[in-house]
């Protein structure tokens, strides 16, 4: 729901779907667009590739930007990574080009270990330990609102982007968003 929400946002132009498994969330929503995927797990690329036999998918660590300089505009990128989006969304940023208007999904499992572990990876990559019991709270009940959209808005207006719509939920410890950014 939350990408059928949004996805009516997005131009024209390529979606970039890292950690794609094998290809559930880019046959649902994305038929009928250029796609460039990637994975770690040869088997599921495999997959994904039987089912989007006219898309480029790469097994390639999805932290990094698999596909050099393309000639290409990305509309929508989705980083349903469970656990870290951060990096892979980092190196999309200033690899693609991106187009006026993009659809950004992301999927973060960070809440499981502040609230367990009281470790905090940032978006960033720094991370924050031994938490007291006040700041994991703060943390876990605030974490989209006080910490992810804050720097998500920090790092986007580097390039001059905005945010226009935000959709976000929470199912036990994941954080589920999305945005929609234009250029300004």
């Amino acid at each position: 729901m939350l990408r059928k929400k949004l996805l009516i946002y997005a131009l024209p132009g390529a979606a970039y779907v890292p950690f794609i498994g094998d290809g559930d969330l880019a046959v649902e929503c994305l038929t009928g667009r250029k796609l460039y995927g990637a994975d770690i797990a040869p088997d599921r690329v495999e997959r994904a590739r039987e089912r989007l036999p006219d898309m480029i998918i790469k097994i390639y660590d999805c932290n990094f930007w698999p596909f050099g300089i393309l000639d290409e505009v990305f509309s929508i990128a989705d980083f349903d990574a469970y656990s870290h989006p951060y990096a892979a969304f980092i190196s999309f940023w200033h690899m693609a080009d991106k187009a006026q208007r993009v659809v950004l999904f992301f999927t973060d499992g960070h809440r499981q270990a502040i609230n367990r572990l009281g470790i905090w990876n940032k978006p960033d990559g720094t991370s924050e330990r031994n938490l007291d019991i006040k700041r994991r709270r703060e943390l876990y009940n605030f974490y989209y609102r006080r910490f992810i959209r804050p720097w998500l808005d920090s790092f986007i207006v580097q390039e001059d982007y905005h945010i226009l719509r935000e959709a976000f939920y929470l199912r036990k410890d994941m954080l589920y968003f999305g945005v929609v950014i234009e250029h300004v």
